[in-house]
C-alpha cells in the first residue's frame, strides 16, 4: 500500500511539472505567433499558424491552415485546391484546468502550455484532431 501511495504522489508531481497553468500573469509569454502541425483523426495533417493577439482575457487569436489536402478541404467547406483557410475568435478564456480555450460555431480549440510549447486539441467542422505549436 505504501508503494502505491508513493507512486501516486510521484505521478502527481510529474503531471504538475508537465503542464504549466495558463494564468493572466503568463499570458504575456503566449502572445505572439506560433507555428506547427494540425493532425486530424482522418490521418491528414497540415501546417498551421496561430497568432495570439493580446495578453488579456478575452484572448483574441487568429489562425491560418496551409497546404490543405483535398479530402480535408471537403470537410472544412473550402474549395478543392485551396491552399489556405483562416479564422479568428475574440473570446478566448482561461479554463479552471489552466488551459487556454476558444469555442463557438460548433468549433473548439484548447491549448495547454508545456515546456514553451502549446499542445492542444480541436474540433473543427466535425473533425477532431490534435496540434502542437512552437513559438516563432
Amino acid at each position: 500500500m505504501k508503494k502505491i501511495i508513493l507512486l501516486v504522489i510521484a505521478l502527481m508531481m510529474v503531471a504538475s511539472v508537465a503542464f504549466a497553468q495558463v494564468t493572466t500573469a503568463n499570458l504575456k509569454e503566449l502572445k505572439g505567433t506560433w507555428g506547427g502541425i494540425m493532425s486530424f483523426q482522418l490521418g491528414v495533417t497540415c501546417p498551421v499558424t496561430v497568432v495570439i493577439q493580446n495578453d488579456t482575457v478575452p484572448v483574441k487569436a487568429s489562425w491560418t491552415m496551409e497546404m490543405i489536402p483535398d479530402q480535408l478541404g471537403t470537410l472544412l467547406n473550402v474549395p478543392t485546391g485551396t491552399q489556405k483557410a483562416s479564422g479568428s475568435n475574440d473570446e478566448g478564456k482561461i479554463t479552471t484546468q489552466g488551459s487556454l480555450m476558444w469555442a463557438g460555431n460548433k468549433n473548439f480549440l484548447e491549448f495547454f502550455y508545456k515546456h514553451g510549447k502549446l499542445d492542444g486539441w480541436f474540433y473543427l467542422n466535425g473533425a477532431r484532431g490534435d496540434l502542437m505549436l512552437h513559438k516563432k
